[in-house]
C-alpha cells in the first residue's frame, strides 16, 4: 500500500514539474522582436546577415553565389532607426559595402581570393558598427560571419 502511495505521488511530481516547464517555456518564449518594432533600415540589415549567413558555405565549398541581391542597394534610402541619422560617413560605408559585396557576387566560384572577398563584405560592415555611423550592437554577430583563411 506505501509502495503506491509513493508511486502515485511520484507521478504527480513528474506531472506537476512537467507542466511548470511548460508553463515557464511559454513565458521565455516572447522574444526581443515581439516587443520591438524594427525600422525599415533594421529589417533589410537582417536580410543583409541571413544572406551573409547563407552564402558563407558557397565560399567555404565553391559554390555559386547565384545573382546580386538588387534590394540591398536600399541601404541608402530605407528608413534608419530613431536616433540615427544618414550622415556622410554612413554614405561612404553603404557605398564601401555595396562595392564589396559587388566584388564578391562577381567573383568566379574558383577564385582563390573569394573568401578575402566574402571577408571584405563583412569586415565593411563590422567597421560601419563600430564607427559614429552605425550601432555597436551586432558586431560580435557579424563577426561570426568571418571565414578562417587557409
Amino acid at each position: 500500500m506505501i509502495q503506491k502511495l509513493s508511486a502515485y505521488i511520484l507521478v504527480g511530481f513528474v506531472l506537476l514539474s512537467c507542466s511548470q516547464k511548460e508553463v515557464e517555456k511559454e513565458k521565455t518564449s516572447s522574444s526581443f522582436q515581439d516587443i520591438y518594432e524594427f525600422s525599415e533600415m533594421a529589417l533589410l540589415m537582417e536580410k543583409m546577415y541571413d544572406e551573409l549567413a547563407d552564402k558563407r558555405n558557397a565560399v567555404l565549398e565553391g559554390g555559386e553565389m547565384g545573382e546580386f541581391p538588387k534590394e540591398f542597394t536600399k541601404i541608402h534610402t530605407a528608413k534608419l532607426s530613431d536616433g540615427f541619422d544618414r550622415t556622410e560617413e554612413f554614405m561612404r560605408f553603404s557605398d564601401l559595402y555595396l562595392q564589396n559585396l559587388k566584388v564578391l557576387y562577381e567573383a568566379n566560384a574558383n577564385d582563390p581570393n573569394r573568401k578575402l572577398f566574402y571577408n571584405n563584405v563583412v569586415n565593411s560592415c563590422i567597421t560601419c558598427h563600430k564607427s559614429d555611423a552605425g550601432c555597436m550592437g551586432p558586431v560580435s554577430r557579424i563577426g561570426k560571419l568571418i571565414v578562417p583563411s587557409n
